[in-house]
């Protein structure tokens, strides 16, 4: 994996829960972090062939390692938004991550 593969710039969201005063809660989106990103689209071959990605995965995107990255946080492209559904530390040495993802509809 190479640096200059990262040429896109996504932002990682993190949900945040607020109780308001009716009983229920509000839910956001705050910004996690602004990092570099090599996307790759998931053709529909590899995502039937592949067992290990997740079903409705659509994309991955390989980011520099950072232990605050979970799937109950979002990416976002613009004004796409991708939900992370699985976490690879792909060389187990916290160099580089590993996003399988799904495109919200």
């Amino acid at each position: 994996m190479y640096a200059g593969r990262l040429n896109r710039r996504v932002t990682i969201k993190s949900r945040t829960e607020t109780s308001d005063s009716q009983g229920g809660y509000t839910t956001t989106w705050s910004t996690l972090a602004s990092v570099w990103a090599e996307i790759v689209p998931i053709s529909a071959r590899e995502a039937f062939h592949r067992q290990g990605l997740q079903p409705g995965t659509t994309h991955r995107f390989k980011i520099r390692y950072r232990s605050d990255v979970d799937t109950t946080q979002q990416i976002y492209l613009g004004d796409r938004v991708f939900y992370i559904r699985g976490i690879q530390n792909l060389d187990e040495r916290d160099r580089w991550l590993q996003l399988l993802c799904e495109e919200a509809a």
